[in-house]
């Protein structure tokens, strides 16, 4: 973690710790005396021991912990695989053959044995374990440690043993919740978590948790108040929302950026509008283990590394169309669906769609005909591993400058080059600014709602992305024309003037929530919680039937599929103890 102890080796620790004992040709002494690299929970009695404990919980939030479960990214912290993959703004992309597993969460055919189930329940339950050794040695401390200091250490260690328990329960709807005073093979998955998940995030606001921590990374109490919202939002409690919500737009200190991708820009990292972001660093002695290697999709052949993992859809892509207004076509946008250079090999002619579109479309996806950030023009279907399979675009949220290469990307292994220290926000200001608006749109207040969709879009209007390219072609050796005084498209982004029906509002903001957050782990679980997963997935599916071979008559039953089956080797291991989900 950026500005805190550098835990690069800090391995999984869970407490009480083992100190094993050689008998067999061992001195008295070396009874007495550790082994190298252990240590027991006396030692970490100290303020000093049990902050090395939290940073080594904190190390959990991007999902990945090397050796362990869940290494192909299937816990991934961005919950690409999760939030993205199964909605209809992503495909997995990459090419046939590769994490064949993925490709039965996109299908929605997921079984009990499938291996990334298992990742995305070991390393969160790793998770809850760190925050859960955090707390325990931290009883034993307390009259070692100031007051003030321990309260600060206990908010931050339950917010995150509250984050593992949330992103387990977002998957899968049968959870046992772990705390740091029981036998966690007893405990069963029997009853709902919210309540619990809930108190702990309200222990650190209730308790003085600090509002601005002088180390990036850590949670405050605005991140607290976040969290909690957040949590509300996902049980339909509007009300319970509302005030946390305003707390922060009212008296917190987040402003927004000036332009939208600042957010994705790995020189504005923990910014103005940042509440709380997951942080990554590289070439720092570890590896790429604390790089965003669990994202497992910055790699992209065209800008020196492996493979396109992370595609956005077609119907994403055509989600960014506007009217002449320059306002979203919110019931008609999947009308003559704009497939781009599908399939048009680059050394044959193709001019980019002169439609109306959101300027966040190249900002968010990569395309022919545009430059992909600094790397120059993207080329089609030589930029692709398998065009076919993935479809025509990148994913651009998570690339980086080439003007940072090899200062922002992973110097290690050939594959991994595209692995990075870009941070991931959580929680930024925008989120709470369309998460008020929902509230104000399901409350009928349809005025706040809009002004508040208004003010991100306000935002975003400004953010035009510059450079006409004039090639229609791109084989070898084509020399580029492009004019960077010209935008890179037709774009217009325009003003609601009313949102005349509670219905509208609700598709307005739940619209913009999908433009300015796309690609960033939060869509399928959006739709679920909205209780429209039902209506936008078949749809989805149906608008692009036959586009890509991989999904074709692939079902979506929300009555099964908004929530993931536990582990089957969990039940294995707890019989009697762990319920399969009865949907499953």
């Amino acid at each position: 973690m950026k500005k805190l102890l550098d835990m690069t080796y800090y391995k999984k620790l869970s407490l009480p710790i083992l100190v094993l004992l050689f008998w067999s040709g061992c001195s008295d002494k070396f009874l007495e005396e550790n082994p190298v690299g252990q240590v027991d929970e006396i030692q970490l009695q100290s303020e000093e021991g049990v902050n090395a404990l939290l940073i080594a919980a904190y190390s959990m939030l991007d999902g990945y912990a090397q050796g362990e479960e869940g290494q192909n990214g299937s816990a991934s912290g961005t919950n690409w695989i999760w939030g993205d993959v199964p909605s209809d703004d992503m495909y997995r992309g990459d090419q046939t053959g590769g994490w064949g597993a993925v490709n039965d969460i996109e299908r929605y055919e997921v079984r009990p044995d499938n291996e990334w189930l298992q990742g995305a329940w070991g390393i969160n339950f790793d998770g809850v374990s760190r925050a859960n050794d955090v707390l325990r040695v931290l009883e034993l401390a307390r009259d070692k440690i100031d007051a003030g200091a321990a309260n600060q250490l206990e908010a931050e260690a339950r917010f995150i043993r509250a984050w593992f328990h949330f992103q387990l329960r977002i998957k899968f709807e049968k959870v046992p919740y772990i705390t740091h005073d029981v036998d966690p093979i007893t405990v069963p998955n029997d009853r709902e978590i919210w309540d619990d998940i809930e108190a702990d995030i309200q222990w650190g606001i209730d308790n003085n948790m600090e509002e601005s921590p002088a180390d990036a990374g850590r949670a405050s109490r605005w991140a607290a108040k976040a969290f909690k919202a957040r949590v509300h939002l996902f049980q339909q409690e509007f009300s319970a929302a509302k005030p946390l919500l305003d707390d922060i737009l009212d008296n917190g200190p987040f402003v927004l950026e000036d332009h939208f991708y600042n957010n994705h820009n790995e020189d504005f990292q923990n910014n103005g509008e940042s509440i709380f972001e997951i942080q990554y660093s590289v070439n720092d002695g570890g590896g790429i283990h604390n790089s965003g290697v669990d994202h497992q999709v910055l790699f992209s052949r065209a800008t020196g590394a492996c493979c396109d993992y992370s595609a956005p859809s077609f119907d994403l892509f055509n989600a960014f169309k506007v009217d002449a207004n320059g306002l979203p076509l919110l019931d008609t946008f999947q009308d003559d669906l704009l497939t781009e250079d599908h399939l048009v090999l680059n050394s044959q002619s193709f001019t980019p769609t002169d439609h109306l579109l959101d300027p966040r479309v190249d900002w968010t996806i990569g395309r022919r005909g545009v430059l992909f950030l600094d790397w120059g023009p993207f080329t089609g279907s030589n930029w692709m591993l398998d065009q076919a399979g993935m479809g025509p675009f990148l994913n651009k949220k998570i690339h980086w400058f080439k003007a940072n290469k090899d200062r922002i990307n992973t110097a290690e292994w050939w594959w991994a080059g595209g692995l990075n220290g870009d941070n991931f926000n959580l929680f930024r200001l925008s989120h709470i600014i369309l998460w008020r608006a929902e509230v104000a749109a399901e409350e009928g207040d349809l005025n706040t709602a809009m002004e508040l969709v208004n003010q991100i879009r306000a935002r975003a209007a400004d953010d035009i992305f510059m450079g006409k390219i004039n090639n229609t072609t791109f084989e070898d050796g084509f020399v580029l024309d492009v004019d960077m005084d010209q935008p890179a498209a037709n774009y217009m982004l325009g003003q609601y003037t009313s949102f005349p029906t509670q219905e509208y509002a609700l598709k307005a903001v739940r619209h913009e929530m999908r433009l300015e957050f796309a690609l960033e782990g939060m869509r399928f679980f959006d739709l679920v919680r909205w209780g429209i997963d039902d209506e936008v997935l078949p749809a989805y599916l149906n608008a692009e039937a036959g586009l890509r071979a991989w999904v074709t008559g692939a079902q979506y039953d929300a009555g099964k599929d908004d929530h993931w089956p536990i582990p089957q080797v969990q039940l294995d291991l707890q019989t009697g103890v762990l319920t399969q989900d009865p949907a499953h």
